[in-house]
């Protein structure tokens, strides 16, 4: 029996990203500790995760930027004492 799967893509068929926030830097972390993660947003497109990503630093936070579909880290860890990146993604 084949399991039926969700299709995630956009309708225009633009790539979806996964924007985490969190308090602490992710790299410090212990696998799969969300402890530390207190937000999110899933984009559709380079220029919205774009925006998420800076208003997630602009707040003081860490940032990862993921391919929704894979799950592959594309960005970061930004972190929000540095000046922020000129390129995300």
């Amino acid at each position: 029996m084949r399991t039926p799967t969700i299709d995630t893509h956009s309708p225009s068929g633009d790539r979806r990203f996964k924007v985490e926030a969190g308090i602490r830097d992710p790299s410090a972390q212990h696998l799969h500790d969300l402890e530390g993660l207190i937000d999110h947003e899933v984009q559709t497109g380079r220029a919205a995760a774009n925006r998420a990503a800076r208003a997630f630093l602009q707040r003081g936070l860490w940032v990862e930027v993921y391919d929704d579909d894979t799950q592959e880290l594309l960005a970061g860890p930004f972190d929000p004492d540095q000046a922020a990146p000129a390129y995300i993604v």
